[in-house]
C-alpha cells in the first residue's frame, strides 16, 4: 500500500511538470508500442507459416517504419532534454510531440486495420489520457488531425486507393483467426491498461486534492482548528437539528484576555503560540462531540450540541481553569500565563438566528471583561 502511494504520488505529480516534461511523458509511453511492434514482426516474420499471416514485403516495410519511428522518437527526446532546460513551458514542444504521438499510432493502426479493435481503443483513449495531463488546444489538434488521418485512411481504403491492413493477410481457417485476434489483444491490452492505471490514480489523487482544499478552506492556519466560515457553518446545522430533534445546545464565545499586551510585550511569534496553546487546551477539555472554532483574532466560539446550560457551563468552567493553568513559553525561555472570558447561551425549544444567538454570547462575554475577566457570564433568551 505504501509504495502504491508513493507511485500515485509521483504520477499525479506529473500534473504539476512543465509542458516540455509532459511532452516528454508522451514520447515514454511511445517508444514502448513501437518496440512492441518491432517485437510482433520479429516474431511472425519467424515463424513457419508466416506466409499466411502476413503479407511478408509490407511486414518488412514496417519493420523499417517501425525503427525510423524509434529513431525519430529518440531525437524529439534529445530535444525536449535540451528544451526543458532552456525553455520548460513551450506549449509547441507538447503539439509536435502530441502530433507525432498521434499520427504515428495511426499508422500503426493502419498496418493492421483502421477499423481495428486497437485503432478505436488508441482514439478514444488517448485523447482521455491527454485532456488530464496536457494542453487542451494541443490534444484538441492531435486529436482531430488523427481523426481526420483514420478517416481518409479509411476511405481510401474503402475506394481500394490503398490496400486495407497492408500487413495482414485476411483470416482463413482457426489457427490464422486465432492468431490475429491474440495479435489485436498485445497490441491493445498494454494501452488499455496504462490509460486505465493513469486515469484511475489520477482521479484518485483529484479526490484527494479537492479533500484537501475543502479541509484547507475550513481550517484555521495557525491553529488547526475550524476557522470562521466553517464554525458559523457547523452553528447553522446543528441550530436546525436541535431545533427539529427538539434538542439543547450551547454556544460560548471567549476571547482571550489581555492578548494585546502578549503581543506587544512577548512578541506576535509568541501570540501565536498563545493561540494555539490555548486551542489546543480548549480541544483537549471539550467532549468529543463538541466543535471549536476560530471566530476571528482571540476570539474563539465552542459549539456543545445536546448540552442544556450547566453541562455547557461544566465543561466551559473546565477549559477555563484548564487554560489559567496552563504554562506557555516565551521566546525568551521564560513561562506565562493566560486567561480566557467566556459569554454563554442556550437554547431549547426556542428558534433565533445563528447570528442573533453570537450577538447574545457576545454580550455576556462583554459583561465577563466587565466584571473582571477570567470568569464565564451565562446570558438568556
Amino acid at each position: 500500500m505504501h509504495h502504491l502511494k508513493s507511485w500515485r504520488r509521483y504520477v499525479s505529480a506529473a500534473l504539476e511538470w512543465s509542458s516540455v516534461d509532459k511532452g516528454l511523458i508522451l514520447l515514454a509511453v511511445i517508444i514502448p508500442i513501437f518496440i512492441q511492434y518491432f517485437l510482433w514482426s520479429l516474431y511472425v516474420l519467424n515463424r513457419a507459416d508466416r506466409e499466411t499471416l502476413i503479407n511478408v514485403n509490407m511486414a518488412l516495410s514496417f519493420v523499417k517504419i517501425e525503427v525510423s519511428l524509434v529513431i525519430i522518437s529518440l531525437v524529439i527526446i534529445a530535444t525536449g532534454l535540451y528544451l526543458r532546460k532552456k525553455i520548460p513551458n513551450l506549449i509547441f514542444f507538447q503539439h509536435i510531440a502530441l502530433q507525432f504521438f498521434s499520427l504515428s499510432l495511426v499508422l500503426m493502426s493502419y498496418s493492421i486495420g483502421t477499423a481495428s479493435f486497437c485503432a478505436g481503443l488508441v482514439l478514444l483513449g488517448a485523447p482521455v489520457f491527454g485532456f488530464i495531463l496536457l494542453d487542451r488546444k494541443a490534444v484538441w489538434w492531435a486529436t482531430g488531425n488523427a481523426l481526420v488521418a483514420l478517416i481518409a485512411l479509411s476511405y481510401a481504403t474503402a475506394y481500394d486507393w490503398l490496400p486495407y491492413a497492408p500487413v495482414m493477410i485476411p483470416p482463413s481457417n482457426h489457427t490464422s483467426t486465432l492468431f490475429w485476434m491474440n495479435s489485436f489483444f498485445f497490441f491493445a491490452a498494454p494501452f488499455f491498461i496504462l490509460i486505465i492505471i493513469m486515469a484511475d490514480q489520477l482521479l484518485v489523487w483529484w479526490r484527494e486534492r479537492e479533500e484537501r482544499i475543502r479541509v484547507i478552506s475550513r481550517t484555521d492556519a495557525l491553529t488547526g482548528i475550524h476557522n470562521r466560515m466553517s464554525i458559523l457553518d457547523f452553528l447553522n446545522h446543528e441550530m436546525v437539528r436541535a431545533a427539529r430533534l427538539n434538542e439543547p445546545l450551547t454556544i460560548a464565545l471567549l476571547d482571550l484576555d489581555h492578548f494585546k499586551k502578549v503581543n506587544d510585550n512577548w512578541g506576535h511569534p509568541t501570540g501565536d503560540r498563545v493561540l494555539k496553546d490555548a486551542a489546543k487546551v480548549f480541544r483537549q477539555n471539550i467532549r468529543n462531540c463538541d466543535v471549536l472554532g476560530r471566530y476571528g483574532g482571540e476570539e474563539f466560539i465552542i459549539i456543545l450540541p445536546g448540552a442544556d446550560s450547566e453541562e455547557g457551563r461544566k465543561v466551559i468552567e473546565r477549559c477555563r481553569t484548564k487554560l489559567a493553568e496552563t504554562d506557555i513559553l516565551t521566546d525568551s525561555e521564560s513561562l506565562i500565563q493566560v486567561t480566557a472570558s467566556f459569554g454563554m447561551v442556550s437554547i431549547h425549544g426556542q428558534w433565533v438566528e445563528s447570528h442573533q444567538l453570537i450577538q447574545i454570547a457576545d454580550r455576556a462575554l462583554y459583561q465577563a471583561k466587565h466584571n473582571g475577566r477570567n470568569r464565564i457570564e451565562v446570558a438568556s433568551l
